[in-house]
């Protein structure tokens, strides 16, 4: 081949990867989502209206059960926020005690502590609200519910359709913590 016709076919290769680089930014620009305002995560509620058929009167009463649980959540997260905040403040500190970042600690788990204690509670009214044969659906589908609303699951076995690290996490090579 000669210099003449390598170049033309280098500015023709070069010309088709600028249009498909072009084409693919103009796709990714046409499927981007715009911004939309937060809204409350309403899939478990759906979720548990289709997977439990419930009547129209239990749907109700879920309703009431779900802003009640969110707004005494919405506050404990904000609790939650400022105790993390007073937490990281300690790094601001020199000559911090072991035994006041323990304190630190402790105060942020306690409030996830009544997090956690408060959506058990909330899913166990759910499930009185529920006839036997909704219970029995209940309690297969209760894992996938806690997963949408980003709860974490309980320790079990590792199963098909759990997702994460394996046991241990990435970070099983670190040492175990200090027993207290």
């Amino acid at each position: 081949m000669n210099a003449t016709r390598k170049n033309k076919l280098l500015v023709w290769l070069i010309v088709l990867l600028v249009v498909a680089n072009a084409a693919t930014i103009v796709l990714f620009w046409l499927n981007k989502k715009p911004n939309q305002p937060q809204k409350p995560n309403n899939a478990p509620k759906e979720f548990l209206i289709k997977e439990l058929k419930l009547d129209t009167k239990q749907q109700e009463q879920l309703e009431v059960l779900v802003k009640e649980h969110r707004a005494a959540a919405q506050q404990l997260r904000g609790k939650t926020r400022e105790a993390k905040e007073s937490f990281f403040d300690l790094l601001k500190q020199t000559n911090v005690t072991d035994s006041a970042k323990l304190t630190a600690a402790k105060a942020v788990s306690v409030i996830t502590e009544e997090l956690d204690l408060l959506t058990l509670n909330h899913f166990q009214k759910i499930r009185t609200l529920c006839t036997p044969e909704q219970q029995t659906k209940f309690d297969e589908i209760i894992h996938q519910v806690t997963s949408m609303m980003g709860q974490q699951r309980p320790p079990m076995g590792r199963d098909k359709d759990r997702q994460g690290p394996p046991p241990g996490g990435p970070d099983s090579d670190r040492p175990p913590p200090p027993e207290q």
